[in-house]
């Protein structure tokens, strides 16, 4: 279990005005989801908030995909945040940069970024990012549910993963200490502006796409094949296919 102070925590965060920790919940996005459409429809300001699970039943990734999160694993969080709208196209990269430098200035591992937000070390997954907005007006509230595998997970759900405990070059003092540095470097990364360029800047450093490298990308139903061209001002990945330059919003990224 993760026992620790959480208002002695919030009073020295910058941003995150609230923390919760549950024991055992079906999905913290869930929760985080009830919270936006409260918020949105009594016309009250979204707390700036994060809210941890012990473990989750029914933890879900991108299109739908269950996201193992058994007891004392992993962390499973979300947070709540409030942002303007116009950063809204860079939040997932914003989002994978900073799941991938906490790997790599807490516990020194050489973690990278797939396209848009999968973060993996060598060529197995270590944390999934999965992001819902809400658009009001001039501001986006925003739903970040992030999983970050810290324990060896002994089971099948998901054979392509790995751990911090696995990875990590140095001393590993556990899932409690990993948590409380979790929330303070993401803490410190929502104290700033997502300013557009650097966040470009940094997920091309920290991305394991290299221009020419082949690549399939699984939209719906179809699947567009092709080069690695790169990513455009709004974080669209840029294939080349067939002669053309496709910009790709959403999908699932393989590495051919």
């Amino acid at each position: 279990m993760i026992h620790f102070d959480t208002h002695a925590l919030v009073s020295r965060l910058k941003t995150i005005e609230s923390l919760a920790v549950i024991p055992r919940v079906a999905s913290t996005n869930l929760i985080a989801r009830r919270v936006v459409t409260e918020c949105i429809e009594n016309e009250l300001s979204l707390p700036q908030a994060m809210i941890i699970a012990g473990e989750q039943f029914a933890g879900m990734g991108r299109n739908g995909r269950q996201w193992s999160s058994p007891a004392g694993k992993g962390i499973y969080a979300t947070a709540l945040l409030t942002r303007p709208a116009t950063e809204l196209p860079i939040i997932p990269l914003e989002m994978a940069n900073t799941v991938a430098t906490y790997l790599r200035d807490v516990f020194a591992i050489d973690a990278r970024i797939k396209w848009p937000n999968d973060v993996i070390v060598g060529r197995r997954k270590i944390a999934g990012i999965l992001t819902e907005a809400r658009v009001q007006d001039d501001r986006v509230f925003l739903i970040i549910g992030i999983g970050v595998n810290v324990e060896p997970l002994a089971d099948d759900i998901r054979p392509n993963a790995v751990s911090i405990r696995e990875v990590s070059p140095g001393d590993f003092a556990g899932i409690q200490v990993a948590t409380v540095a979790f929330i303070e470097h993401v803490d410190e990364r929502f104290a700033h502006p997502f300013d557009r360029q650097v966040v470009l800047d940094e997920w091309q450093r920290l991305t394991i796409h290299r221009a020419g490298d082949r690549i399939e990308v699984l939209l719906g139903d179809r699947t567009v094949a092709g080069t690695w061209r790169g990513i455009d001002e709004h974080g669209r990945a840029l294939i080349q296919s067939d002669g053309n330059v496709v910009a790709v919003s959403a999908g699932d990224l393989l590495l051919a």
